[in-house]
């Protein structure tokens, strides 16, 4: 897996890093501010744009951290 881009939370520098290729699909993985891996999170056969406006949106406090 390929990392795609990665989005920063300004209230606490805590990012989500958007990873995949067309042959294997995307995920995302949610990290907090000491590099310390949160959660993942996968849309199958959703597309890489897909990924990143949900990863984005986490980073804005949209969207909530999957449980």
């Amino acid at each position: 897996m390929k990392l795609i881009s990665t989005y920063w939370r300004d209230s606490d520098n805590a990012t989500a890093e958007v990873y995949g290729n067309d042959e294997d699909g995307y995920s995302i993985q949610y990290y907090d501010s000491s590099g310390m891996l949160l959660d993942k999170e996968s849309f199958p056969g959703k597309t890489a744009r897909f990924h990143e406006d949900a990863a984005e949106n986490w980073a804005l406090g949209i969207k909530p951290l999957p449980l």
